[in-house]
């Protein structure tokens, strides 16, 4: 409630709910809210965290979802966490209209195809080099956003190239006597965002 309602109202909203019961408490609390939230509309409410929410909050989660649809329909609440939220049984009707995205890191299939995306290779018959594949892959962790980190990284330093007789991007020759440019890129991700 504190990052909703501002940190000035906080004390008074907390004298005026003094000595209700609970259910009058969050109803109070979503009355309040909903006033709110109908000016924002469409809104999008992010909780983020390892699904830590104590029961009260889902009580008014819950609420604040079931009054959306009459008065704000175009609401959206997504709970980020490591392990499926535990729902309490008060917050049910958000645990039927739920819908939970698992994301998983990239496999290597996966790395590839955001690679050809991030090269802007659209012909078919243009392939990535394993090698640059395998290194991006395993810097990144098979994480979207630290593939692209590594791959746009190298691409500024000149170390992917289109070997035409081969018809593949692939990492760069550094000098005659070295065809391995993967000691090149940093094996630390903090390297390759600080790196110069």
């Amino acid at each position: 409630i504190g990052s909703i309602v501002p940190q000035v109202a906080d004390a008074q909203l907390l004298s005026l709910l003094s000595g209700m019961n609970p259910n009058a408490r969050t109803k109070s609390i979503v009355d309040s809210m909903m006033k709110i939230l109908k000016l924002l509309n469409p809104l999008i409410i992010i909780l983020e965290g390892d699904g830590d929410i104590d029961p009260s909050s889902w009580s008014l989660l819950a609420e604040i979802m079931q009054r959306a649809k009459e008065e704000c329909p175009t609401i959206m609440i997504i709970v980020s966490s490591r392990n499926s939220p535990t729902i309490t049984s008060a917050a049910s009707n958000l645990r039927r209209n739920a819908v939970q995205v698992k994301l998983t890191p990239f496999e290597k299939n996966e790395t590839e195809q955001y690679l050809r995306f991030l090269l802007r290779i659209e012909d078919t018959e243009v392939g990535i080099d394993q090698r640059l594949i395998d290194v991006v892959h395993d810097r990144a962790n098979g994480c979207p956003l630290f593939i692209e980190s590594v791959a746009r990284w190298a691409h500024e330093k000149n170390l992917i190239e289109f070997v035409e007789g081969s018809k593949k991007m692939t990492l760069k020759m550094l000098d005659e006597r070295s065809d391995d440019v993967t000691d090149a890129i940093p094996r630390e991700l903090s390297n390759i965002l600080l790196a110069p």
